[in-house]
């Protein structure tokens, strides 16, 4: 389970900076510049790619990487780590990562940043059998 500490704790890192995005509305996220990305974005970037590279290499097991979601200027994947199986079920921590580039300029508080990347953690519990 060490394996995963790593990414955990850059996913948890990307949550606890993230403010608030524009000024008329409740979006919470990572701003940044894509043309000067900061190395804490870089490595969340390369900890959802390793993951995928996980689920491709041992498709007939559990995936971490759920439910990924393309639209017209983002993504969004769900990250799914079980740190214990109990009783029957594996119980861990879901992260939904979702990036997305802004549209909207006039109301960002943030002028100088053209993308964001926000991070929700979860706990969850899923059945071993499902």
């Amino acid at each position: 389970m060490d394996a995963f500490k790593e990414e955990a704790y850059i996913f948890e890192k990307i949550a606890k900076k993230q403010s608030q995005i524009y000024t008329d509305a409740c979006d919470y996220g990572y701003a940044y510049n894509t043309n000067n990305v900061p190395n804490e974005i870089q490595q969340l970037i390369n900890a959802v790619n390793s993951f995928k590279e996980i689920d491709k290499k041992s498709p007939n097991k559990k995936t971490f990487s759920r439910e990924n979601f393309i639209w017209d200027n983002g993504v969004e994947v769900k990250i799914r780590i079980a740190w214990e199986m109990d009783e029957g079920f594996f119980c861990g921590t879901e992260y939904k990562i979702s990036y997305c580039k802004i549209l909207n300029q006039s109301s960002l508080i943030q002028k100088n940043c053209n993308a964001y990347i926000s991070v929700y953690m979860n706990n969850y519990k899923e059945s071993v059998t499902k």
